[in-house]
């Protein structure tokens, strides 16, 4: 019901997050236990579910140019109401490539936080480029490489932070809306806290956005970030990322959708006597397509640019063809192209290889 394939979601999984995580006019005293006290809100059943993946790999850049990596990563997940317009939202990475990272997201939403206006909150840890593409949600095993790529020395990144974000969304005509998020991150990722049991590592705050249009299923946007941060003394990095977004649905199936971002860093390396100036830019673009209810086609191009720092540069294109034996189970496999020219800091092509199993229940 909310996925085109899971992970991907349709438009009606894309409205059940939107909406807090909660069924538009769900009546919530069926999912709870009749206690008798109004004010005391327990859930029937503990909702819970389950990802694993399993992969075979093949790559030419190591030693190891085969490998069995199985699993690859488990997670747990939950999510529920609190009580009509308030959802909880969290997951647990079990295992990421042999080791326990601990709670990865975990978050309250408040929808329609003010007089039933389509203004929501959301509180806790979770990506700053989730309201651009959700890395969950990808169907690849390839990553959007520049939402990943350690462009400076700064904790700062485009996945995870500890963040306050708030959104809005209203018609500018019958068939045209507009939506504006706005947040407030720490904008150092999910580290644990210091001996000060504080979780940012300075007094500064980062700060994103975007806003978007969207018709009949189509959208176009703008993201902006702008941070910076301090090493422990008066040294400082200030930076941006900035660029456009578009999702375009070019017919009942075939699904494109795209970010790229260009960004600057004032002192990258945190020095004292010399900053240096460091321009990056990047980005990816998708597309997918269901070639019938079991077989979905996806393709995935990156492309990261990283002036100053050539071993940082990126760029592939990626081919997965998924078969789903369940809806909650599927086989895959993909390619990854190295499109990067060979040079001194890229003597070899970089070409990868997956065959893959995932499973949710």
């Amino acid at each position: 019901m909310c996925h085109v394939a899971f992970p991907k979601l349709n438009s009606f999984g894309e409205a059940f997050a939107g909406n807090g995580y909660q069924m538009p006019g769900e009546d919530l005293k069926e999912q709870t236990v009749d206690t008798g006290d109004d004010k005391l809100f327990l859930l029937s059943k503990l909702p819970l579910a389950i990802r694993a993946d399993l992969f075979a790999q093949t790559r030419k850049d190591t030693n190891t140019q085969t490998d069995l990596q199985g699993p690859s990563l488990v997670k747990l997940f939950s999510s529920a109401p609190l009580k009509r317009n308030v959802s909880y939202y969290f997951n647990f990475l079990f295992s990421e490539r042999g080791s326990v990272a601990g709670i990865e997201d975990a978050f309250i939403v408040l929808n329609n936080g003010y007089r039933d206006i389509d203004l929501d909150l959301r509180f806790g840890q979770f990506p700053v480029t989730d309201i651009l593409f959700s890395r969950e949600q990808r169907l690849t095993f390839q990553n959007f490489t520049y939402y990943t790529t350690e462009v400076s020395d700064s904790g700062f990144k485009l996945t995870s932070d500890r963040a306050a974000e708030m959104s809005y969304t209203f018609d500018m005509s019958d068939d045209i809306s507009m939506g504006i998020w706005v947040a407030m991150a720490n904008g150092n990722g999910i580290a644990t806290a210091d001996s000060d049991r504080n979780f940012d590592s300075d007094d500064l705050k980062n700060f994103y956005g975007k806003v978007a249009i969207e018709s009949d299923g189509q959208s176009i946007g703008f993201y902006g970030y702008s941070g910076r941060e301090n090493n422990g003394s008066s040294v400082r990095n200030e930076f941006y990322r900035l660029g456009p977004i578009f999702n375009f649905h070019l017919s009942e199936k075939l699904n494109i959708w795209g970010n790229f971002l260009i960004g600057e860093d004032t002192n990258p390396k945190f020095s004292a006597s010399s900053p240096n100036e460091m321009n990056s830019w990047g980005g990816f673009m998708g597309a997918t397509y269901p070639i019938t209810d079991d077989w979905m086609v996806s393709a995935l191009y990156n492309r990261v640019q990283v002036l100053g720092r050539p071993t940082l540069d990126a760029h592939t294109l990626t081919a997965n063809l998924s078969y789903y034996l369940k809806r909650n189970f599927k086989m895959m496999v993909e390619v990854t192209g190295d499109m990067k020219s060979t040079r001194t800091d890229h003597p070899t092509k970089t070409h990868t290889g997956i065959l893959g199993l995932v499973l949710a229940f």
